[in-house]
C-alpha cells in the first residue's frame, strides 16, 4: 500500500520490443494506471514497436539494455529508475523481467506483481530456471498466469522451494471497435472463403500448416484465400514466403505484416484459423470471438482458454483433419445456431476478457487505494 498522500507510482517492466500479447497487456496496464489516477513509468530493453506504443500513449519510459544472464548494471540502473521515480508498486512481465523485478522487491521491499504470459517462461531447457523461479518466489508479492493451464503446469512442474501458486488473470482485449462488426453466418457465396491468422510469423504458430491446408482446398476446388497478419521479417517468415511460392499459391496467401487496424482485419475475413502447436491465451482468439468470426483451430491449449463448443477443433495437426473440422463448421454456421453461436462467444469474451476487468484484477492485487 502506498503511502497516504503520495501518489501511487506502478513501474512497468517487459524485457521484449516487438509486438505480442504480453507487450499489448503490458501496454494496457500501464496505460490503464494512468486512467485510474495513478503514475506510470515503463523499463524497456530497447527500441521497437513497445517504445512507440509508449510513445503514443504518452506513457514516460526509460531504455535499458538487459542481454545476459544476471545484468548487474541493468539491476543497478532499474533501482535507480525506482528511487528517482519514487516508484511504489512494480509490474513486470515475462521471465527475464520478472527475475530482476524480484530481486528489486528484495531490495526495496516494494510489491512486486510479476505475470506469466506463456509456458515458453517455464521451459525445463530454460537455464537456472528453478533458481530464477525461486528469486521470483522470494521478490513477489503476486505471481500471475494468464491460463489455468499455466497455473497448474507451473505448479506441478516446480519443487516446493520454488512453487510459485500463481493468481489466474486472463488476458483482456479492447472490445470497443471489435464489437460493433456486425455478426455474419456464413452461408453460401461465389466469392472466396477467407482464412485470416493472426500472430507474428514464428514456430510456435506452425504457419507451415496453414499453407498445407490451403494447398488441400485448393486441390479440392475450394476458392480459398489466407491473410496473415503479423511481423514477417524473421527468417522463418521468408522461408514461409518461399515455400508459398514453391506450392503456386502467390494468389491465395497474402502477408500482411504487422497491422495496427485489427478491427479492420477481423472485418475482412471469414473464418479465423488458428494452427499453432501450443498456446498460452493469445489475444488474437478473445479478439476473433469478440468479432463474431468463426475459428478454427489445431487442439493447441485455446481449448482450454474457452468453452470447446465456441471453437471448431481439428483432432491432428494434418491439413486433412483441418478439413474435417471445416466441414463442420460449414454445416453449424450456415444455420441459426450458427448465427447463435457467434452472439454467444462474443458475450463470453464481454464477461470474462475485456481490459476493464483485467485492469481491475489486477488493481485489486496491487492493493492501490481509489485515486
Amino acid at each position: 500500500m502506498a503511502n497516504r498522500g503520495m501518489t501511487p507510482t506502478v513501474l512497468h517492466v517487459i524485457d521484449t520490443t516487438g509486438p505480442g500479447g504480453a507487450e499489448t497487456v503490458f501496454l494496457a496496464l500501464a496505460e490503464g494506471c494512468i486512467k485510474q489516477g495513478y503514475r506510470s513509468v515503463a523499463l524497456i530493453r530497447g527500441p521497437g514497436w513497445v517504445e512507440q506504443q509508449l510513445k503514443q500513449r504518452s506513457i514516460p519510459y526509460y531504455i535499458r539494455d538487459c542481454k545476459g544472464s544476471l545484468n548487474l548494471r541493468f539491476l543497478w540502473e532499474m533501482l535507480s529508475i525506482i528511487r528517482k521515480e519514487k516508484v511504489t508498486h512494480i509490474q513486470s512481465h515475462l521471465l527475464g523481467s520478472n527475475v530482476y523485478a524480484s530481486i528489486a522487491g528484495l531490495f526495496t521491499r516494494l510489491p512486486v506483481t510479476a505475470t506469466f504470459h506463456g509456458h515458453v517462461d517455464i521451459s525445463p531447457d530454460e537455464r537456472f530456471r528453478n533458481a530464477k523461479l525461486a528469486l521470483i518466489k522470494m521478490g513477489a508479492r503476486h505471481v500471475v498466469s494468464v491460463t489455468e493451464d499455466l497455473k497448474n503446469t507451473i505448479n506441478h512442474t516446480t519443487g516446493s522451494y520454488c512453487r510459485l501458486h500463481p493468481t489466474v488473470i486472463p488476458n483482456g482485449i479492447d472490445l470497443s471497435e471489435l464489437e460493433k462488426l456486425p455478426v455474419h453466418a456464413l452461408g453460401k457465396s461465389d466469392k472466396p472463403l477467407v482464412f485470416g491468422c493472426l500472430g507474428n510469423v514464428r514456430p510456435a504458430k506452425n504457419y507451415p500448416l496453414a499453407i498445407e491446408f490451403v494447398r488441400l482446398l485448393k486441390s479440392r476446388g475450394i476458392n480459398a484465400r489466407l491473410r496473415i497478419a503479423g511481423d514477417d521479417t524473421k527468417s522463418g517468415a521468408i522461408e514461409l514466403k518461399k515455400e508459398v511460392s514453391r506450392a503456386g499459391l502467390e494468389d491465395n496467401v497474402e502477408f500482411l505484416g504487422f497491422i495496427d487496424d485489427v478491427p479492420g482485419f477481423f472485418e475482412s475475413i471469414d473464418i479465423f484459423l488458428m494452427t499453432s502447436l501450443s498456446e498460452g491465451h493469445p489475444l488474437a482468439l478473445t479478439q476473433a470471438l469478440a468479432a463474431a468470426k468463426p475459428i478454427l483451430s489445431t487442439r493447441n491449449g485455446v481449448e482450454r482458454v474457452v468453452p470447446e463448443h465456441l471453437l471448431f477443433l481439428a483432432e491432428e495437426h494434418t491439413a486433412a483433419s483441418l478439413y474435417t473440422a471445416l466441414e463442420k463448421l460449414q454445416q453449424t454456421t450456415e444455420s441459426t445456431e450458427g448465427s447463435a453461436r457467434l452472439v454467444e462467444g462474443r458475450k463470453y469474451v464481454k464477461d470474462n476478457y475485456s481490459e476493464d476487468v483485467m485492469r481491475q484484477r489486477y488493481t485489486n492485487l496491487y492493493g492501490i487505494e481509489a485515486a
